[in-house]
């Protein structure tokens, strides 16, 4: 984890295990000294176990939760939830009729998820990942200059606030999606009028 946030602006961490402090540590690392300084982005899968309560490394304070949700805009039953969750992002659902998500694959033998070219029912938390991840990696390419955290601040402050008969939204937060279900556009216009706000900002 150390040695990839000296080297990439993002870190897609589709896996989870018990919480331990060497975990901890090198993920603190990343969001506070990663990106040369200006912290790493780090999105974390909820998991996939239909809890009321978030797994680690999710849970923590400097990575950004991710839940699923399905094509109609709903928590798909199995993504954790709960206090520490940010965001939600399209996925499959254990409900046979939602759609899955059609992705590019490794195409060699024994490697990758399905073994062809592309797949079309990827799903899972494991999914919903990647794709925030992307999204943050968007913000960037429309403002670099954004820390690690303010990153995390403008995918929470544009996220569509889906399922709001039941999302039970406080202050803009609920327990199932978090912040709500994550908008690349909008998240990529914001990081622009921060960047139009604030001028050049020097990096080094």
């Amino acid at each position: 984890i150390r040695y990839a946030s000296r080297h990439a602006d993002v870190l897609s961490c589709s896996w989870g295990v018990p919480q331990h402090p060497d975990i901890e540590s090198a993920i603190d690392y990343a969001a506070t000294r990663g990106r040369r300084g200006r912290g790493a982005v780090v999105c974390v899968a909820t998991g996939n176990e239909h809890l009321s309560s978030i797994g680690f490394p999710s849970a923590h304070a400097k990575a950004i939760a991710v839940g699923a949700c399905n094509d109609r805009g709903r928590r798909s039953a199995y993504s954790n939830f709960g206090e520490g969750i940010d965001l939600v992002a399209p996925s499959d659902d254990d409900d046979p009729r939602r759609q899955g998500i059609t992705t590019t694959d490794v195409h060699m033998r024994g490697k990758g998820y399905s073994g062809g070219a592309y797949c079309d029912d990827f799903g899972g938390t494991s999914s919903a990942t990647p794709l925030v991840a992307g999204v943050a990696a968007l913000v960037l390419s429309a403002n670099p200059s954004l820390k690690g955290s303010e990153v995390r601040a403008v995918l929470r402050s544009t996220a569509d606030k889906i399922d709001r008969a039941n999302g039970s939204y406080r202050n803009g937060f609920s327990l199932q999606y978090g912040f709500g279900r994550v908008n690349a556009e909008a998240a990529v216009e914001a990081a622009k009028k921060r960047r139009a706000k604030g001028g050049r900002r020097k990096v080094r």
